[in-house]
């Protein structure tokens, strides 16, 4: 039987030349603009972008003192960026070793979004952040993606995924969403900066479910299991005297309650 892992495509590429667009420009400008505040908010140490987009100039300069790598299953592209070949479903990456992750529309043209979304999971630190953006599959503006031949190329050949289930993706693998909400109001205009994006108007549009050409998700790792009793650190010093041999001492504590005043 033949192996059906998908082998790197054209859809990739195909979306950063769109991205080049006069349209593609208009999303790439509202969608870099919430990344841009949110990693200015925060800094972490470690932060890894699935995919290649071509337009990482316009928010890495709110983590510029972190260590940014970008993962890729192509390097037809140039980029000033450390970048790691390999596939989002299967992160070459060690577990709990990442504090934020970027996923600018991976979903949708990944054929098994569920394991990308685990793999997710599993390199970000507890506390860790996802921000991911999608393209709203309800929206007015994606009308396209309904004719054949339009569906051939990018972005309209991807599986476009809502909002929703992606969060309810998320809530299963033990994320709190901090943020959730639609982006790029009118795709076919000049979109607004941040400051000016607080029109009642905007606001309440922003929750329509046809009215957002795309929308943008910010989830938090939580740590399952509890949390420790107690740090060993902070148990000397409670209960050791700085005078006394640490070799001496013997330190019993009851496993059942999380408090040992």
């Amino acid at each position: 039987m033949l192996n059906k892992k998908k082998s790197p495509t054209k859809n990739s590429v195909g979306l950063r030349h769109w991205f080049k667009t006069p349209i593609g420009a208009i999303y790439r400008r509202s969608e870099s603009a919430l990344l841009s505040q949110k990693l200015s908010e925060n800094f972490r140490a470690e932060v890894l972008q699935l995919d290649f987009v071509g337009w990482e100039d316009e928010f890495h300069e709110a983590m510029r003192f972190a260590h940014y790598t970008i993962l890729d299953n192509l390097t037809s592209d140039e980029t000033q960026y450390t970048r790691v070949v390999g596939d989002a479903d299967s992160l070459p990456i060690e577990t709990h070793s990442i504090d934020i992750v970027i996923m600018p529309h991976t979903l949708e043209f990944e054929s098994n979004p569920h394991q990308v979304l685990r793999e997710v999971a599993r390199v970000l630190k507890p506390e860790g952040i996802v921000l991911l953006m999608g393209f709203n599959p309800w929206a007015i503006w994606h009308l396209p993606r309904f004719v054949p031949k339009a569906r051939q190329k990018s972005p309209w050949n991807g599986r476009f995924i809502s909002r929703y289930r992606v969060v309810d993706w998320l809530k299963l693998l033990n994320f709190d969403i901090e943020v959730s909400r639609g982006c790029c109001l009118f795709p076919v205009l000049k979109q607004p900066s941040l400051e000016q994006q607080n029109k009642l108007f905007e606001k309440v549009a922003a929750w329509l479910p046809f009215m957002p050409a795309a929308y943008f998700i910010m989830g938090v790792k939580r740590l399952a299991g509890g949390t420790p009793i107690f740090h060993l650190h902070n148990l000397k010093q409670r209960f050791i005297s700085p005078t006394a041999e640490a070799t001496t001492k013997t330190i019993y504590v009851e496993k059942k309650s999380a408090d040992i005043h």
